[in-house]
């Protein structure tokens, strides 16, 4: 397909911009079940309980909230079907936009089964680290969607200067390392989501030592990288990641106080989505009007 010949077509930008919030949102919702002791409110899956699909007055405001999660998984899954249809129907679409919503709405079907397992597992934390790591990587591959598709005249090439390429290319690896600690720490620490879920059982210290000192070093790294880029896409990820660090050293430093907990994850959702703005915006370069 001729570059030249790629149009926006707003309907499937609009479905991917409403599929990127849906995936930030459920992430504040999941953190939230966690958060209040409810992971276990629905004790068992598909269904809440084994007599009844929905909630029961048995089961309590634990029961609200974990249910209501799955509700609102399913109304992700949903919108990103419509993703998926509408890009489908858009005949001037780039190449890899198709795929790329497919495997987004694969993923959010995967992340109801490991949702599901996480349930059926009593809240092992290995599985509840790899729930919160896939939804990242949803909201980063949304991201690279939206930009594809609302400047689909864009393509690859690489920046000429290698300090930028180096710079902007190894911030994804650095943020993926803070955010494998980040589910190490949270897998060791006191909000489990139910008060006999079993942890990790790693020191909470050394972990969250290991944790400050990746995020340390990814602010460093974001902060050399738009010193170089210049960049209003840079800057806005510099400001989200001083705040993510200050959130979480507040947090540590307060005893880990619920709203401060869920505010620390959905930036940290935030931070992936700007990281992966940042790359591909450096990494596309619009050569046509889209």
């Amino acid at each position: 397909m001729n570059a030249v010949r790629l149009t926006v077509h707003r309907p499937a930008h609009a479905a991917a911009v409403a599929a990127l919030v849906a995936n930030v949102l459920i992430v504040l919702t999941g953190a939230l079940v966690r958060l209040t002791g409810s992971g276990l409110g629905c004790p068992t899956w598909p269904s809440c309980t084994d007599d009844s699909f929905v909630t029961t007055p048995e089961m309590g405001v634990h029961g609200v909230v974990e249910f209501g999660n799955r509700v609102l998984g399913i109304v992700v899954g949903l919108i990103t079907l419509a993703l998926v249809v509408v890009v489908a129907r858009h005949r001037a679409r780039p190449p890899k936009a198709l795929p790329l919503a497919v495997g987004v709405l694969v993923g959010v079907g995967l992340q109801g089964l490991i949702g599901g397992l996480s349930v059926r597992r009593a809240l092992a934390p290995e599985i509840v680290a790899v729930h919160f790591l896939v939804s990242m990587v949803l909201v980063a591959a949304l991201v690279v969607l939206v930009d594809l598709l609302g400047r689909p005249g864009a393509v690859l090439r690489a920046p000429a200067n290698p300090r930028v390429r180096f710079g902007v290319g190894a911030l994804p690896v650095a943020l993926a390392a803070v955010m494998v600690l980040g589910v190490l720490v949270t897998g060791s620490g006191p909000h489990a989501g139910d008060e006999n879920a079993r942890r990790f059982g790693f020191d909470p210290l050394d972990v969250t030592s290991a944790h400050v000192l990746a995020v340390v070093f990814l602010g460093g790294m974001v902060l050399g990288t738009a010193v170089l880029v210049r960049d209003v896409t840079a800057f806005a990820l510099l400001a989200l990641t001083i705040a993510q660090g200050v959130i979480g050293s507040v947090q540590e430093a307060s005893a880990l106080p619920v709203p401060l907990v869920a505010a620390h994850v959905v930036t940290a959702a935030l931070v992936v989505a700007a990281t992966a703005h940042l790359v591909v915006r450096t990494f596309r370069v619009q050569v046509s009007p889209g």
